[in-house]
């Protein structure tokens, strides 16, 4: 199914080193850290009310789209297409997983590519300015040998 509404995404381009939860957790960093330092109104929120769920979401209209990189070399590339850029974009570094807020923000002070990944990266903007920078990257999809066998 193609979507309608796409002159405007969010992409989150993970690192399939690390195991999913924390994939997840750096996704959700991202994310959060992406919206709150940009115009929120960019996303255009809608509300998606569900009252047998008690529930009223707040949704972009645009999509979000989850890419695959092999490594933590081709997320500093992208990283390195996007300066010069106006494209809103929020990284999450390895080193930004620790005991404490103070302790991992030490420690990514002192992150360098030789000792520390970049689990993913995370942007925002119109379709026609991101696709260059995101072309050489596959959907993310789970991969059959991180599949947990079911148990009998």
């Amino acid at each position: 199914m193609a979507y309608a509404d796409n002159a405007s995404k969010t992409v989150i381009v993970v690192n399939s080193e690390f195991p999913g939860p924390t994939i997840i957790n750096a996704v959700a960093h991202a994310v959060l850290g992406l919206v709150g330092s940009n115009n929120r109104d960019a996303w255009n929120l809608l509300a998606y009310p569900s009252p047998a769920f008690s529930s009223e979401s707040r949704i972009s209209e645009f999509p979000a789209i989850v890419l695959r990189a092999k490594r933590s070399s081709a997320l500093e590339k992208l990283m390195c297409a996007l300066r010069g850029t106006d494209i809103p974009h929020n990284v999450f570094i390895d080193s930004m997983i620790g005991a404490s807020a103070e302790d991992q923000q030490a420690a990514t002070l002192a992150a360098t590519p030789e000792q520390n990944k970049l689990i993913c990266v995370a942007l925002f903007g119109r379709e026609e300015a991101i696709r260059p920078l995101i072309k050489s990257f596959s959907l993310y999809k789970e991969s059959e040998t991180s599949r947990v066998a079911p148990t009998e």
